[in-house]
Parts: C-alpha cells; structure tokens; sequence
C-alpha cells in the first residue's frame, strides 16, 4: 500500500510540475539544426557527392540475380 501511494505522488509530481522545454522551444531546436543540416550540405554537398561517385565507379557491379 505505502509503495502505491509513493509511486502515486511521484507520478502526480512528474504530470504536474512544467518542467522541460514547450512547443516553441522545441520549434526552435528544429529550425536551428534544419539551418545547420542544410549549410552543412551546401558547404559539402559537392565533396560527397564525389566521394560515392569515386566509390561507385572503384567498386565492381554486383551480378544479376
């Protein structure tokens, strides 16, 4: 019985505090890593698309089933 009421208080405490970040913050995040992500991929983009080309045209074709 004491360990119900103890896991029921702590679960009434986890609901009710506002703890963490909200929708705006969250919103935010992403909007900075999609800026991020996307001038990562203009500043290299070129580099790796050469690196797969080298390796696609190093490694042998794969046999036809």
């Amino acid at each position: 019985m004491i360990k119900m009421v103890i896991w029921t208080e702590w679960l009434k405490a986890k609901l009710s505090g506002e703890q963490g970040a909200g929708l705006a913050e969250y919103a935010l995040l992403l909007f900075v890593i999609a800026v991020a992500a996307a001038g990562i991929i203009g500043t290299f983009g070129g580099n790796i698309v050469n690196a797969f080309t080298d390796a696609s045209t190093e490694l042998p074709a794969a046999p036809s089933p």
